[in-house]
């Protein structure tokens, strides 16, 4: 299979040009005007009409959609989440849990982990992202504060760790009792550790980039900033993750999070490297603005362009696309296209450790790639190669 007259958004350039499949992975990239030949049957080539062909994007911060929450824990309803965000453009995603009891999380842990790196329909569910319970109260945001503890029962989350890498993410806050040894053992097990909800200050911090902490959560939402003791400042979370190359910084990108200079100040201070688009689409994406839904027991309705609790007291998850998290790093962040769709794809492979496997349109990678037009309307998508989605 060919895919022909594409503008390819490659990791450094959008050319003309074409892609050629074989075997669910990508076989050859042509930087050439790619028409179809004549010779060749319809079923050969793809004519993409000048539309834009970018690898699949990677949403490693996702917790429902269509009404449907990953902490319910079934087929049905990670088969609702997974078919709506790929008609996004998400082709990778981890499943997101909430701040819940113990046994809750298992739940969810159990329900995966027969589906790891797999498709059901939809984008391919390459984990979880144990979100919680290991969060500050004083940060809790739209998670349930019932269930907020510290990660000092170590018992507890060597539980957790047992499903090995099928845990792709632990959000924690590193100020809480337990943390380091949580951090270090995170990164023993091939998981990504990041600060996110939390309290800490650059005494806590410091200690917990060296035990491994790589990621925060969410940037700028439930996240500590500088504070002033007498004469002196102290940094939080939002300035030590600006401030640190090792940190990659999550970014809800739809310009309610994060308002647009703001957001300006996170891609000048980090570069294109140094952040990743997420979601963190909640059960209320895709539903129409006024519905009321529940995060494990808040309460929370879908707004025009988000989702908030129903108290006014927080936003509450998003009701975010990665393709529209992409067009509002274009036009609301001033990024151009290849930078937005690297942030989307290539930096979240990367720090899964996984960009061999996907994250760019390069020989070799899986063929999981996306189809949209000038006005980011999503045309296709494909999965190793095989067609899942078409307008």
């Amino acid at each position: 299979m060919q895919f022909v007259n594409a503008r390819l958004i490659l990791p450094d350039e959008i050319v003309r040009g074409s892609v050629t499949i074989r075997d669910g992975c990508i076989h050859k990239v042509s930087k050439s005007a790619g028409k179809s030949s004549p010779k060749k049957s319809p079923t050969d080539a793809i004519d993409l009409k000048g539309g834009f062909l970018a690898p699949g994007f990677v949403d490693v911060h996702i917790h429902g959609a269509m009404g449907h929450d990953a902490m319910e824990a079934t087929p049905e309803a990670f088969r609702a989440i997974t078919e709506f965000h790929l008609r996004g453009g998400t082709t990778s995603l981890s499943l997101t849990t909430l701040t819940a009891p113990h046994a809750d999380i298992l739940r969810v842990l159990d329900a995966v982990q027969p589906l790891h790196n797999r498709s059901i329909g939809g984008a391919r569910i390459i984990g979880v992202h144990v979100e919680g319970p290991y969060i500050s109260p004083l940060r809790a945001g739209a998670q349930n504060p019932k269930f907020v503890r510290p990660p000092s029962n170590s018992a507890e989350w060597r539980e957790l760790l047992r499903y090995g890498k099928l845990i792709t993410q632990m959000t924690i806050a590193p100020e809480e009792k337990g943390a380091l040894a949580l951090i270090r053992a995170l990164r023993r097990n091939g998981t990504i550790a990041s600060g996110g909800h939390t309290d800490a200050n650059h005494e806590h911090l410091i200690p917990a980039l060296k035990a491994g902490l790589n990621h925060a959560t969410h940037t700028f939402n439930q996240m500590s900033t500088i504070t002033k003791r007498g004469p002196y400042r102290w940094a939080g979370m939002i300035e030590f993750s600006l401030a640190h190359d090792e940190i990659l910084c999550e970014l809800i990108c739809d310009g309610q999070h994060v308002p647009p200079i703001i957001m300006k100040m996170l891609f000048n201070a980090k570069g294109r490297d140094g952040v990743c688009l997420v979601t963190d689409a909640s059960s209320g994406a895709g539903l129409p603005a006024g519905t009321k839904f529940a995060l494990y027991g808040m309460a929370a309705r879908t707004t025009a362009h988000t989702a908030e609790l129903v108290d006014g007291t927080g936003l509450a998850g998003s009701t975010l696309t990665m393709i529209r998290a992409v067009k509002t790093a274009v036009e609301l962040g001033g990024q151009s296209l290849v930078d937005a769709v690297r942030m989307a794809s290539l930096n979240p492979a990367r720090q899964l450790g996984r960009e061999k496997e996907f994250g760019s349109i390069e020989s070799g990678k899986r063929a999981d790639l996306v189809w949209f037009d000038e006005k980011f309307h999503v045309r296709g998508v494909w999965l190793d190669g095989d067609v899942r989605f078409l307008a």
